[in-house]
C-alpha cells in the first residue's frame, strides 16, 4: 500500500470517528423520513437534535441520541416503531 492510500484510509477513519454524534443524528432522521414524512428535510433534522445535544451538552442527551440510532439501526419502520419508540421519544 502506498502511503498516498494510507494516508486517505487513516484520514477517512478519522472522520467516521469524529462525525459520531453527527452520524446518530443523521440515522435517526432517516429513519424518521423512510417510516413517518418522506419530506422530512434530514439536515435540518440531524440540525435540531445537534443542537439539542449542545444546548446543555449533557451526557444524559448524548447517550439518548446514541441509543435511539443504535436501537433505530438495521431495523425495518414496524420494528423500530415497536422497539425503539422508548429509546427515541426524548429525542426532538
Amino acid at each position: 500500500m502506498s502511503i498516498r492510500n494510507l494516508a486517505v484510509t487513516t484520514l477517512l477513519a478519522l472522520s467516521a470517528v469524529l462525525t459520531g454524534c453527527s452520524s446518530n443524528a443523521d440515522t435517526i432522521c432517516d429513519h424518521r423520513k423512510e417510516c413517518f414524512d418522506s419530506k422530512l428535510d434530514t439536515g435540518k433534522c440531524a440540525d435540531t437534535i445537534n443542537d439539542w445535544v449542545d444546548d446543555r451538552d449533557s451526557d444524559d442527551r448524548k447517550d439518548a441520541v446514541a441509543e435511539c440510532a443504535d436501537c433505530a439501526a438495521d431495523k425495518s419502520c414496524s420494528e423500530y416503531l415497536e422497539r425503539c419508540i422508548d429509546d427515541c421519544f426524548v429525542v426532538p
